[in-house]
Order: C-alpha cells, then sequence, then structure tokens
C-alpha cells in the first residue's frame, strides 16, 4: 500500500494535509465532475488541472453560496479524509509542498450534505512536477560487441554473470541467452508467432517475459521451459526488478510495481521532470535505487519537451518518480548506420557496466555512465 508523507501546510482558516496521487490524469477518473451550475458550496481555486512544482505553495479556496442547511462539510484528497467539520463560511487553506515527495496527478475534493439531505462535492486536480533538476549524464564506451541485427531488441538483463535477451515482432519473437563476445544466441525459446514478445526480467531464478497486446507475462525456469503466465491488462513494454517487486512500463508516464508470485498491482509510480510528465516510457533496468529507461519518441512530447527524445535514457527514482538524470546517447545512435531505435539496457554486476543496444541494432556497447553535473533543487 501506498504511503503518503505528511506536509507542511499553512491555513488562513482550517487546515488540511496534501498527499499525491498515483499519476493518472483527470481524464482517467469517471467520478465526481466539477460542479458548474449554483450550488451551495464550491472550490473556486486552485484551478483545475493546474501545474504546480514541489515546494510551490497551493491555494485552496471555499466558496460558500448558501449556508443554510450544510453540514458535515470536510476536504478530502485522493479519497481520503483529512479535514472533517469544517466551519460553514468562505475560507482559504495555503498549502505548501516541500515535504510532498511524489510527483503527477493529487485530486482535491470539497464534500458536504445539502439542506436536502443530499452528498454533494465539488474537486480540483492538479500536478506536480519534479523539483529536481536532472544531472546530465554521459556514457563512455569501455567495449563494443557484435549484436545480431536481426533481433528486435526488447529486454536485456544480466543474471549471474549471463546475458539474457528477448525480441519482439511476431513470428520473431523470442527468449535467448546471449554470447556476450559474439552475440550469438546460445540458446533460444521461440514464442508463439501469433505474441509479439516485449521486456523480460529475472527474479529468484525465475524469468518473466511479458507481451505486447497479448497481456500475458509468460515465467520459465532457467532451462527456458514454461513454468507459468499471469494476465494483466493494457500493453506490456519494459520489464526489470528491484530484487523484491517486479516493475514494468506500459507506454504510459507510470512505472508499474507487480507482486512477482501473483503479477498483482502493488503500486504506480508517475515520471516526471522538472518540466512535465514523460511518457512512452519503454526498455527498463533496475541499478542502485533507480530505474533507466528508454524512452519512445512522440511527435506532441518532442513538441512540449525537446529535451526527452528516444536518443536520450532517462534516470528515475523510483520512490517519487522524478527523473535525476539524462543519458544522452545520440554518439551511440550515431555510431554507426542503425535504423531501428535505442531499447536495451542491462547492469553488468562484475564491471560495473551497462550493456546499451536497440532494435536491429548491429553493436551493443558496455559503457561506463558517468555524472557530467550534480542535481539539485530547481
Amino acid at each position: 500500500m501506498k504511503k503518503f508523507l505528511p506536509l507542511l501546510i499553512f491555513v488562513v482558516a482550517a487546515t488540511f494535509v496534501l498527499v499525491q496521487c498515483n499519476g493518472e490524469s483527470p481524464e482517467d477518473d469517471p467520478i465526481d465532475r466539477p460542479i458548474n451550475n449554483v450550488v451551495p458550496a464550491q472550490l473556486t481555486s486552485p484551478s483545475n488541472e493546474g501545474q504546480y512544482t514541489i515546494g510551490d505553495s497551493v491555494e485552496v479556496a471555499i466558496k460558500i453560496n448558501e449556508s443554510e442547511g450544510i453540514s458535515d462539510l470536510e476536504l478530502i484528497v485522493n479519497d481520503t479524509v483529512y479535514l472533517g467539520n469544517l466551519s460553514v463560511e468562505d475560507q482559504t487553506i495555503w498549502i505548501t509542498t516541500d515535504s510532498l515527495t511524489k510527483v503527477g496527478w493529487t485530486k482535491i475534493l470539497l464534500s458536504y450534505t445539502d439542506a436536502d439531505g443530499k452528498k454533494r462535492s465539488d474537486y480540483r486536480k492538479v500536478v506536480f512536477f519534479s523539483n529536481i533538476l536532472p544531472a546530465t549524464l554521459n556514457a563512455t564506451i569501455v567495449n563494443t560487441y557484435p549484436h545480431i541485427k536481426g533481433s528486435y531488441t526488447q529486454g536485456l538483463e544480466f543474471y549471474e554473470g549471463k546475458l539474457f535477451e528477448g525480441t519482439g515482432q511476431y513470428n520473431r519473437s523470442v527468449l535467448a541467452e546471449v554470447d556476450l563476445t559474439t552475440g550469438t544466441q546460445i540458446r533460444k525459446h521461440d514464442l508463439d508467432g501469433s505474441i509479439f514478445g516485449e521486456g523480460i526480467t529475472i527474479l529468484n531464478d525465475t524469468i518473466y517475459q511479458i507481451t505486447y497486446r497479448a497481456q500475458t507475462c509468460y515465467m520459465y525456469d532457467m532451462s527456458f521451459n514454461q513454468i507459468g503466465q499471469f494476465n494483466y491488462d493494457g500493453e506490456g513494454w519494459g520489464l526489470c526488478n528491484d530484487g523484491e517487486s517486479i516493475i514494468m512500463s506500459n507506454g504510459t508516464h507510470e512505472l508499474v510495481y507487480r507482486d512477482p508470485l501473483s503479477f498483482k498491482i502493488i503500486k504506480r509510480v508517475s515520471v516526471h521532470t522538472d518540466k512535465g510528465v514523460v511518457t512512452n516510457l519503454n526498455e527498463i533496468e533496475y541499478h542502485n535505487d533507480r530505474v533507466y529507461a528508454n524512452v519512445w519518441m512522440s511527435e506532441q512530447r518532442r513538441q512540449k519537451d525537446p529535451d526527452v527524445d528516444l536518443t536520450k535514457i532517462m534516470e528515475i527514482n523510483p520512490k517519487n518518480g522524478s527523473v535525476t538524470g539524462i543519458l544522452d546517447i545520440k554518439g551511440l545512435v550515431q555510431k554507426s548506420n542503425k535504423k531501428g531505435v535505442p531499447n536495451g539496457i542491462a547492469y553488468r554486476k562484475s564491471s560495473n557496466t551497462f550493456w546499451l543496444t536497440g532494435k536491429y541494432w548491429n553493436e551493443a556497447y558496455e559503457v561506463q555512465i558517468n555524472t557530467k553535473s550534480i542535481q539539485g533543487a530547481r
């Protein structure tokens, strides 16, 4: 269950606590639409879909249009009551968010009972961006290795010193163990031709491989024998683990934590930079309390944030969703004639290096990731 941290609150007429929700956008919430007609009580601020940075102050203003008969006036944040028994009068609440550690969408709802005994509400949703200025990262090439050019790489991971790869495309998706120096497949398991393979990860001697639109996660032992499968809703893109939970990307702005024994969702983490949301998270890798993610390109996001494109790898703090670093791998993309996009990140513990490759790339690069600048609050 998601834990919410307390916030420092300044109150003009009342006090309440604000916590962050799980990253869904206003359009995703089908209930409690704002009331536009004249009502006994309503929120006049903040503006719906207002944008803030962690550390900003947020004004929550309550307007009482008809006080007679109103009861049970309370503020609810993300379906949890944080201030009840509010006085039935106009009031303004100022909130500072210095201690808010999670970015994403937050729902602020005013609930009350009117004179006819009917339960009514008004709400606003605001979004919090990260207050972290991402560090500039760079990759120093340590070695260059062959990579099968026909491999549509979707997942890459080291386990006990061995390199494993999952590939995609219908009639061509495989799970394979790859020779480090030659790039050839030592052994492989072919998926059914109707399945489009996606990301892989290995936890406790169990290999997990998700699928693009089949909504199925396959489980294998280390000999590639299928030992089970899970179903899930939506698309599957990338997969990694933190030693306890499976972490999954689905092409959105979310990292979804799942139970490895049931594949049930544990929590969702919304990913933001200091400029806004980062969508289309693709192949992912976990190392040293950070998730490294390839980003699939979209023209809409390029126009909003030119710093985020398919030649960048995001370094993400999964505890709060903030992007802490951005690695530009444009040089690797341009190093040779590569028609496919970057996709494939694997951390190798024995050498403290990363393997980077892409869809249909003929090379894989062992790199050392270095920090050029120090990250800090904006």
